[in-house]
């Protein structure tokens, strides 16, 4: 769902461009591009930061 909405934003903001370049649109662009990328994103840092508790456990057995 997060996906859609980012997509939204990108969409809305492309299209408003035909009016006219503000930084607000590109800042709706960048806000949709995160929300797209962003689930992948945190889900590899919380992959990574369960692998560094999990080595830091076997490390002190």
């Amino acid at each position: 769902m997060i996906k859609f909405i980012g997509i939204f934003f990108m969409f809305i903001s492309v299209l408003a461009l035909q009016h006219g370049f503000t930084i607000s649109l590109a800042l709706w662009f960048m806000l949709g591009l995160f929300l797209v990328f962003s689930q992948g994103i945190f889900s590899h840092i919380m992959f990574a930061q369960r692998e560094k508790v999990k080595a830091q456990y076997r490390s002190k057995r």
